[in-house]
């Protein structure tokens, strides 16, 4: 296993470098590890967190290419984060720490 300091200057250094919080990782984590779609909802139950914290870090995470939003066919009030390629990537290598 690759010392932890060394780890993290190469992803600093690398194309997938977000500076991400805890709670972003975590919400990472999530939507690229467990099958399925994530609402908003029941991704802030699932952290143990309110709804708006949840559409914060999306809106973050968005931004930077690594998850996107799609709406509930039907129901339009639903809204699912779902990983794009980058999020992915991003997961894949922080998993190599």
């Amino acid at each position: 296993m690759a010392d932890i300091i060394t780890a993290a200057r190469e992803f600093i250094a690398s194309p997938l470098y977000f500076e991400a919080t805890p709670r972003q990782l975590a919400m990472l984590g999530i939507v690229c590890d467990e099958p399925g779609k994530h609402s908003v909802k029941a991704l802030a139950s699932t952290m143990g967190v309110a709804k708006p914290i949840v559409t914060r870090a999306t809106n973050v995470m968005e931004a930077s290419g690594l998850v996107q939003r799609v709406r509930c066919r039907d129901d339009r009030r639903v809204t699912y984060v779902l990983p794009t390629e980058k999020g992915q990537a991003l997961r894949r290598e922080l998993g190599r720490c």
